[in-house]
């Protein structure tokens, strides 16, 4: 069962200017973001989320650096163990939405059968061996996880009744989006909020690279180290909250000399008239994707039956994913020399422009997902392809800090 407790939390003093002082998390920041938030203020989370001078020598002036700030006050630690009610509203697709959590200091599990803390995704070396080096000199929870779970609204009345309350931070980004927070220190609500979370399982959506770094750091450190068998982690009830989530589109690079439009059109796929996105979006195919190329767009369809006939009779949600479709039945039939690299957006555009200007082979456009499925794949013990959904809005870093000394 997830274990989810308070902290004492590192917070801003000036929560006035919260708003400069905030980031997003770091896998999503540009470098023109990163600089442009290295020049908001001399503070910025982003100093120790994605500071510009990284590795094991960097991240020890960043420990300086964060130890500065401890001593002259511009963070401070809340006196007492504390859960924190985190509340996003903005708009989606013309609606209002909302989508509000708690973060709290979750215990780590090891992956396995049984365990109470699920993965959905497949992870990639290089971002854990940054993320250690990371945490290991700064000995600080920097940005929380994002786990969501099934909880029916429980705590639906309870986050209503904050509106009543003061925020402990509150600012709004440059998307318009309203970020808030509560402190809750009183037992009887902690209790009450980690009873929520506590039935599980919690299916990480966001920071399967930080989790599993964290679970490789308690591991180095056998004789403990103080709050190294945690994580930081936004939780998020997924049966209530408006939780978005957006596809992952990828530009992908293929193996050997190949004419990557006349492979497509062998296939009997046809170049797309209309407009993409919304021949995307009206295709009735088990499996839609539409291949940007530099000649034409293409829709490539591909059936259930494909992907039974590639992967065998495995988890029936995991193989129900496009994402699953698209690597293991259709790029392996297109494209059987197979895929050099792959990189990946949210936003078409940018994967146009990849492939136009920067001598990608190929862009896959995707649907989006809907939560429920991101439960159900990690309720069945299957990992999706890395980097297959996209969870937004992300939690913010710079609201609280979660130190390990």
């Amino acid at each position: 069962m997830p274990v989810l407790r308070g902290f004492r939390g590192l917070r801003y003093e000036d929560s006035e200017k919260i708003g400069d002082l905030v980031c997003p998390p770091y896998d999503i920041i540009s470098r023109a973001e990163q600089e442009e938030l290295h020049q908001r203020h001399p503070h910025n989370a982003i100093r120790l989320e994605l500071a510009k001078d990284r590795g094991p020598e960097g991240y020890g002036k960043v420990a300086a650096e964060l130890d500065q700030w401890v001593r002259d006050g511009v963070l401070r630690a809340d006196p007492t163990d504390c859960l924190y009610v985190y509340r996003q509203d903005f708009e989606y697709e013309g609606q209002p939405r909302r989508v509000v959590g708690i973060i709290g200091a979750l215990e780590l599990e090891e992956f396995g059968e049984g365990a109470g803390v699920l993965p959905h995704e497949r992870t990639m070396e290089g971002p854990k061996a940054d993320r250690l080096a990371l945490l290991g000199a700064l000995r600080l929870n920097v940005s929380p996880i994002y786990g969501i779970y099934r909880g029916s609204g429980a705590l639906s009345d309870f986050f209503g009744t904050l509106e009543h309350r003061p925020t402990a931070a509150r600012s709004q980004d440059d998307q318009g989006i309203l970020h808030r927070m509560w402190t809750i220190s009183a037992p009887a609500e902690v209790e009450l909020l980690a009873s929520v979370v506590a039935p599980g399982p919690l299916v990480i959506a966001d920071g399967h690279h930080r989790y599993e770094t964290a679970l490789a750091f308690h591991r180095s450190h056998p004789d403990g180290a103080p709050g190294s068998d945690s994580i930081m982690c936004f939780c998020v009830d997924a049966d209530s909250e408006d939780l978005v989530v957006l596809p992952y589109n990828r530009a992908v690079k293929v193996q050997g000399d190949v004419d990557v439009a006349e492979c497509i059109q062998r296939s009997g796929a046809a170049p797309i008239k209309a407009d993409a996105v919304a021949t995307l979006a009206d295709s009735k195919a088990d499996h839609p994707f539409v291949f940007v190329t530099q000649k034409d767009d293409f829709l490539v369809e591909v059936a259930d039956g494909e992907v039974v006939q590639a992967v065998g009779e495995r988890a029936r949600a995991w193989r129900d994913l496009d994402v699953v479709a698209l690597h293991e039945a259709a790029l392996p039939k297109l494209f059987p020399g197979g895929v050099e690299e792959l990189t990946f957006s949210k936003d078409p555009d940018e994967i146009r422009r990849l492939v136009a200007d920067q001598g990608w082979d190929l862009g896959v456009l995707l649907k989006a997902l809907e939560a429920s499925q991101i439960v159900d794949v990690a309720r069945s013990g299957e990992r999706m392809p890395q980097k297959a959904s996209y969870f937004w809005p992300k939690a913010t870093t710079g609201l609280v800090f979660r130190s390990l000394r």
